[in-house]
């Protein structure tokens, strides 16, 4: 039975501190003060300094623990939550390094054959310059004449 609760008409309602209500909710006191905010519960602010503020939890209010959380488990190992995110950034970062991979092969791929373009034409530039001298010399004439005369 916890602290305040009261009955009216059946209807049962609980007024807790809000660490009363994070340990129920499985939760830190703060996330229960945030929770009771968003649901709009009912507070009682107490007079004296230091005195803990209550809030009205309903009835039919959803309070049950966070089964995903085991607290245990996080003090005995206080970055096994965070083993979660590790492992999905990982796969991320993987996924990013596959599809950067992609990229580069798709930017290399024109770059290699413009490069083999331009030695093919410096290739077939070269042996038309060595046809034209050879025509040159089958015609008969005699190309070096021009630069003596």
């Amino acid at each position: 039975m916890f602290r305040g609760e009261i009955v009216v008409d059946e209807i049962q309602e609980r007024w807790l501190t809000y660490r009363e209500l994070g340990e129920l909710l499985g939760c830190t006191a703060n996330a229960a003060r945030m929770l009771a905010k968003r649901r709009g519960w009912s507070r009682r602010t107490p007079n004296a300094y230091g005195d803990k503020a209550m809030v009205l939890v309903p009835d039919d209010a959803d309070v049950q623990p966070r089964s995903a959380i085991d607290r245990d488990h996080m003090s005995r190992n206080p970055n096994g939550a965070d083993q979660v995110n590790v492992r999905a950034l990982e796969i991320a970062v993987e996924t990013l390094r596959d599809q950067l991979g992609i990229a580069n092969r798709r930017v290399d791929e024109p770059l290699i054959a413009l490069a083999d373009a331009r030695t093919a034409e410096m290739i077939s530039g070269n042996e038309a310059a060595v046809l034209r001298a050879q025509l040159e010399l089958l015609a008969g004439r005699r190309p070096w004449r021009r630069w003596f005369r």
